[in-house]
């Protein structure tokens, strides 16, 4: 029935690779998602600040109905007198336009900041797809470690189950005391509810990576990737993933984009206190004629074009404090630039120096359970030769359980360290 139940399991697994589930992350995940309507944002922002350097041009009309003039002679207090207007209807229809021929450059100003917005927005894109990537593979090694313990529990208590059996006949026999049947039982119910346990793990680490790749819940997965350390960068130096991180990782570029657009929003204050000049033509349809001297009641067009200077003149003492905040805010950035730089050095040194050392780890610990293994092996013969007792036995079991979990271990933290310094160095 066990056997029939493992082999349903298995067809309803889905079979996945950490590659794929990073691919399906990029669809689903909705923190991914985010940043993508972000950049579309950006990019529309974009081109809008880019269409400011066509003309303005304004249509406006209006209809509406005079009343009497009233004229108070002798007062406002007295009565008035009207003067009565031949046709009491009032209209107008009219363009106008404005061709900016140079506004201190502001406009090319907020045409670059506004690029190197999107390019910030795309960086914290690529930020948040690395961060994403990265919990992806946490949750997917931790499934990984909870079924290799599962299996490790399993093939023990297969082992323990074998040696109880065997126990039994020799108490069966007088050969050996009951306790040591009844440490036997006790050993092989504390591996059922590390079973249990384990299957539990599996379950939760499950749920967590069917969240982030989109599957259901309850979505049973098989994955496909083995746990053994075949990593194609591990070779390359400290030098080498600090050069990487401090040149292409998003977080060193974010902070220089927004050095940048400091610079530029300082530089557009600056421009506040420049002439603007313009081309600019009004032209009107009215009636009835009052704007110039004859007055008629019949429609008529005046129009108006010419060339358009203007200056700021306040913008002079208005903005002295703004251009002082701005320069600040630079000098500010630069400094936070430093501080992550110094952070990403931090990160990449502690990443590269725990994965040296899981690497270390693994060779001991195949050694450890070769040497659990004999260990084991020799104890177990010893014991049924009656030569040492079940207590030895049962250690030499438990040592070689734990080596093996310890190996297990190990090769996981050195994939989640070498994806931890992918993630630092914006290559994940």
């Amino acid at each position: 029935m066990s056997r029939l139940l493992s082999a349903q399991i298995i067809a309803d697994s889905i079979p996945l690779s950490l590659e794929e589930a990073w691919l399906r992350s990029d669809i689903y995940s909705k923190e991914i998602r985010l940043r993508g309507y972000d950049s579309e944002i950006g990019s529309e922002n974009l081109a809008n600040v880019k269409s400011q350097r066509l003309p303005h041009i304004e249509f406006e009309g209006s209809y509406g109905k005079l009343s009497n003039i009233p004229v108070f002679n002798d007062g406002i207090l007295e009565k008035a007198d009207y003067i009565p207007l031949e046709d009491h209807s009032v209209y107008d229809a009219g363009i106008q336009a404005y061709f900016n021929l140079y506004n201190g450059n502001k406009t090319n100003l907020e045409i670059s900041r506004a690029g190197k917005r999107q390019e910030l927005l795309t960086f914290l894109e690529e930020k948040t797809t690395s961060e994403i990537h990265y919990k992806v593979a946490e949750a997917y090694l931790e499934m990984q470690r909870a079924m290799e313990f599962e299996q490790l529990i399993l093939q023990n208590i297969e082992r323990n189950d074998k040696r109880l059996a065997q126990i039994k006949i020799l108490y069966e026999n007088g050969v050996v005391l009951k306790s040591d049947l009844l440490r036997a039982k006790l050993q092989l119910s504390r591996q059922e509810t590390n079973l249990l346990e384990m299957k539990n793990n599996v379950e939760l680490a499950t749920q967590g990576l069917n969240i982030l790749v989109g599957y259901e819940d309850e979505q049973l997965i098989k994955p496909t990737d083995s746990i053994r350390v075949n990593l194609l960068k591990a070779e390359q130096t400290y030098h080498d993933f600090m050069h990487d991180a401090l040149t292409i990782s998003p977080l060193s570029r974010i902070a220089e984009k927004k050095i940048e657009m400091l610079e530029i929003q300082e530089k557009e204050l600056k421009a506040d206190k420049l002439p603007r000049i313009g081309l600019f033509g009004d032209y009107t349809y009215s009636y009835p004629q009052i704007k110039l001297y004859p007055y008629e009641t019949s429609p008529y067009l005046l129009g108006v074009a010419g060339i358009r200077l203007s200056l700021d003149i306040s913008a002079i003492y208005h903005d002295k404090h703004k251009e002082e905040a701005a320069k600040i805010a630079v000098d500010r950035q630069k400094l936070e630039k430093e501080h992550t730089d110094d952070q990403m050095r931090k990160g990449v040194k502690a990443a590269y120096m725990h994965l040296q050392e899981d690497l270390e780890k693994i060779a001991i610990a195949k050694l450890n359970i070769d040497q659990a293994q004999e260990s084991y092996r020799i104890v177990n013969q010893t014991y049924f030769n009656q030569l040492s007792l079940l207590t030895d036995l049962l250690d030499a079991d438990m040592q070689l359980l734990q080596a093996r979990f310890e190996l297990v271990n190990n090769r996981i933290s050195a994939r989640l360290h070498y994806y931890q310094l992918l993630k630092i160095t914006g290559e994940l």
